[in-house]
């Protein structure tokens, strides 16, 4: 391929990384995760510090993420604004510099051809996509890790100069996400699983003890709260066979391909277990590099699933450097792995139809926790009155309609103390300043209408009764009735009046 025609099929590659990132990225509604984070990083820095490290009695710090994704986009937000547009666009930025810094890895470890293939798996890869659409921090994630194998690979090779780059990424890693420490893990099991470089573990050694000074701070005085939250009560659970499924799609996954359609589901599994055999029979047969990112994909997936098993720790998008690094693998085998002709096409076109196919559930999803928001908010705006009240059962309705209108009236009920999914900490809410309502009572006070904002798969978790709705129906009557997909948006007059 001539430098002319290597030139326009890299920058035809990146418009691409580029045009998908920004599919229906303002249409597609905030979440409560990427709600909580926009409002979040509106605050100072002493209110995130704040909300953040404040110790809870019996819980630990008050939240249990680094600072480092609040602060940057905090600091993005001050240039742009806060539109959930604005507040996105950051991690389309972060993602897009990741799929050109992988691309580059990549072409360095092999070569020119491979360097375009992984470029553009991981321009369509859904899982990236998606997290680098949204306003959280997982785009950060991919970037520091993508960036400390660059730096750690060329210091394995050349040494010296790259190890400051190693350093500063892992530190990063660790300060995007705290489970970005199984992917430093996963560094040093591959500077010691390859002979040659021995040689260079005590500048290895160095490197990491630059990486640890560098977080220490949060390490010491911050980290042993937050296992402290985790440890009380948190909403993750083990991981089974579900979990170990999704993982070994790597390659085609993105968020809830179940829910769509079976074929799907079966599709991707079928093209990623296939490409997983053909590279282990190819870097087995011809002692590739491409084992270097096998082993950077698989080992932060299996230590993560077997902690997890005793601290409820699995959390399936902070599996995206793994994914990336995956991607590497998979470039080189479409590229240089040698497979007769047949069987590389056929790879290939398995692949790409389960891409497509997760990229556009990724695009239409809009159900639960991710109904239109937005239009929820307006319909609201439309026809709440000045006395009325407007109650959510939780916060996962109350956080996203506050950021879409924020003059918009409204209550949100308080989870259940010491359950899963009482994440949202007293600290947190008073840098906020937003707070729960403990009871219904309290929230509706003596309004003669309510609006009642629910999603109905809480009242089936609860066996078809909900203490909120037991309390409205025996005092008040449903008039009026909205729907969002799965959202419900009610209207409730007091006696019937």
């Amino acid at each position: 391929m001539g430098k002319r025609v290597a030139l326009w099929v890299s920058v035809l590659i990146l418009l691409l990384a580029f045009g998908l990132r920004m599919v229906r990225i303002q249409e597609r509604a905030l979440w409560y995760d990427e709600a909580f984070a926009v409002l979040y990083a509106s605050l100072d820095h002493e209110g995130m510090i704040y909300g953040t490290v404040t110790p809870v009695e019996g819980a630990g710090a008050a939240d249990v993420h680094p600072l480092l994704y609040y602060f940057s986009l905090h600091a993005w937000m001050g240039l742009v604004g806060r539109s959930p547009l604005a507040a996105r666009f950051f991690s389309v930025i972060l993602g897009m510099v990741t799929v050109a810094l992988l691309w580059r890895l990549a072409a360095w470890c092999f070569d020119r051809r491979v360097g375009l293939a992984v470029g553009l798996l991981a321009a369509i890869n859904p899982f990236h996509v998606a997290y680098s659409q949204e306003a959280r921090m997982y785009a950060l994630l991919g970037l520091a890790a993508v960036t400390a194998a660059w730096g750690l690979l060329r210091a394995l090779e050349k040494g010296r100069r790259w190890w400051a780059l190693y350093a500063v990424g892992a530190a990063l890693t660790i300060y995007a996400h705290n489970l970005g420490a199984f992917v430093v893990l996963a560094f040093n099991l591959l500077a010691v699983a390859r002979r040659r470089w021995w040689r260079r573990l005590p500048a290895l050694a160095l490197a990491d003890l630059a990486a640890l000074a560098l977080y220490a701070p949060w390490l010491i005085w911050v980290l042993p709260g937050q296992l402290g939250f985790i440890e009380r009560a948190y909403w993750l659970a083990p991981p089974g066979a579900g979990e170990a499924v999704r993982a070994l799609m790597l390659p085609v996954l993105t968020f809830y391909e179940e829910v769509y359609a079976s074929w799907l589901l079966g599709l991707g599994l079928f093209a990623s277990l296939f490409l997983l055999v053909l590279l282990l029979l190819r870097v087995w047969r011809t002692r590739s590099r491409a084992a270097w990112f096998l082993l950077l994909c698989w080992v932060p997936v299996v230590t993560l699933f077997a902690v997890a098993q005793l601290r409820p720790v699995y959390l399936e998008r902070a599996l995206l450097p793994s994914a990336l690094f995956y991607l590497v693998a998979a470039g080189w085998l479409l590229a240089r792995g040698g497979l007769p002709r047949f069987l590389n096409t056929g790879l290939a076109v398995l692949l790409l139809v389960a891409v497509i196919g997760s990229l556009v559930v990724h695009y239409t999803y809009a159900r639960f926790p991710r109904p239109p928001f937005q239009k929820a908010a307006a319909y609201l705006r439309n026809w709440v009155e000045e006395e009325d009240a407007v109650v959510h059962t939780n916060k996962l309705t109350y956080f996203p309609m506050r950021v879409y209108d924020p003059d918009l009236v409204g209550e949100f009920l308080a989870d259940r103390p010491g359950s899963p999914e009482d994440t949202l900490a007293r600290p947190t809410q008073e840098a906020l300043g937003i707070f729960a309502t403990p009871t219904m009572e309290e929230a509706v006070g003596t309004a003669g209408r309510v609006w009642l904002v629910y999603f109905p798969r809480e009242v089936e978790q609860m066996g078809g009764e909900h203490p909120a709705l037991d309390w409205l129906e025996g005092r008040f009557v449903e008039v009026k009735r909205a729907r969002f997909n799965d959202l419900v948006v009610a209207l409730y007059l007091r006696g019937g009046q």
